[in-house]
């Protein structure tokens, strides 16, 4: 079940550039779907996929006041990541809405070919870790359907973790999951990475994400997570045919997926403090990750030395970690100084270390790696003239 974001993107067009947006998208979808499929996948690329297949499950739920024939409800998809039952999903598909609480009762649905119509493997699961600020959640297998424990030496398919943070554009993306509406087996559909979003830690995709994918898998070429299928954001357009300035109709041109990056999964493992095995001791209880707030960064740029003057009109930015370069993909937020020489940065930051690069006229280029906390004091650039050493 994907998150509710399918809300559309709306924006004014006159009917003819409507007509005209239609043509150009419809020609380029055709364009782009049409060289996807006719790129051929190679034997060992569709093997490691099908592997990933048999690690991704149907979660289902009941609540403790479900009458007892009522059979648990499918709600979405999760992917085992851990060889001793260690498994994640969304925080949307195990918490119900009305109450803001996971389920009483959580369910996995598990087979080596993705069809749960031929008697899979299900167990209950338990909810060890959630981080609601990304929507995802750690669980576990305790036991069988009947409430059998599992043994410890029992292992199951797990899906090896990508690098997600490695990825480019372009690169091939294979979604897995349980559809909604389309029933009781996996999916599996292909597309490739079109864009990263860093400071809002996504992955963009074009591979079709649906309902029911959500907590499911999202793997590369070599069969490793690389993210988790989270919501759609959907791109519809009102249609005016008749010219009277209301829209009579919508048409949509295609949507886009956005992954959680694996990155995330694999700090949270992290925090449950053990590194798998069958004698390894797990949390009994969730743990709620409380995420810090975001961070809006403030400043002053001044020359170098003890009276430094403010410099005014400084452009100041923040950057991935250890990046270089100036780029639309790498720079998180930006600002420039005002007369004082004060700047504050136009988008908050969650806490971490970061590059921070500053430029002005005259000045050499500067370039620190800081790190941004709450409660910090403000950060202090100085800046020497470009004749200087």
């Amino acid at each position: 079940m994907i998150k509710s974001s399918l809300n559309p993107v709306v924006s004014g067009a006159s009917a003819l550039t409507g007509i005209a947006v239609i043509v150009v998208a419809s020609l380029a979808a055709l364009a782009g779907q049409t060289a996807n499929r006719g790129e051929s996948l190679t034997p060992e690329t569709r093997n490691l996929v099908r592997q990933a297949v048999a690690c991704t499950g149907l979660i289902t739920v009941r609540n403790s006041t479900d009458s007892q024939n009522q059979a648990p409800r499918p709600r979405g998809s999760a992917v085992m990541i851990r060889s001793d039952g260690i498994l994640v999903t969304n925080c949307h598909v195990i918490v119900n809405t009305r109450t803001s609480r996971p389920y009483d009762e959580l369910y996995l649905s598990l087979s080596s070919d993705g069809e749960t119509t031929t008697t899979p493997n299900r167990y209950r699961v338990t909810l060890l870790m959630m981080n609601k600020d990304y929507d995802l959640a750690l669980l576990r297998i305790d036991s069988d359907a009947a409430g059998k424990p599992v043994s410890k030496s029992l292992t199951f398919p797990s899906v090896e973790l990508g690098d997600s943070t490695k990825i480019k554009l372009l690169e091939d993306l294979f979604i897995i999951g349980f559809p909604e509406k389309g029933g009781a087996s996996v999916t599996v559909n292909r597309g490739v990475v079109e864009g990263r979003d860093i400071l809002g830690n996504w992955i963009k995709t074009d591979a079709r994400v649906i309902h029911g994918n959500s907590g499911g898998a999202a793997v590369n070429g070599e069969g490793r997570l690389i993210g988790i299928p989270t919501k759609v954001v959907a791109d519809e357009q009102p249609i005016d045919t008749n010219g009277d300035g209301f829209p009579d109709d919508y048409r949509r041109y295609g949507a886009v997926g956005f992954l959680r990056p694996s990155k995330l999964v694999a700090e949270m493992l992290a925090k449950l403090g053990d590194t798998g095995g069958e004698n390894t001791a797990v949390p009994s209880s969730p743990r709620l990750i409380d995420t810090a707030a975001a961070i809006t960064v403030r400043g002053m740029v001044k020359s170098v030395g003890a009276n430094g003057k403010p410099i005014a009109g400084a452009l100041v930015g923040l950057l991935a970690l250890g990046e270089t370069e100036i780029t639309e993909q790498t720079l998180l937020t930006w600002g420039s100084t005002n007369s004082e020489g004060a700047f504050k940065l136009n988008r908050p930051v969650p806490p971490g270390k970061y590059t921070l690069k500053a430029k002005a006229l005259g000045k050499q280029v500067f370039a620190q790696d800081v790190e941004i906390k709450a409660g910090a004091s403000l950060l202090i650039i100085e800046m020497s003239n470009s004749s200087q050493p």
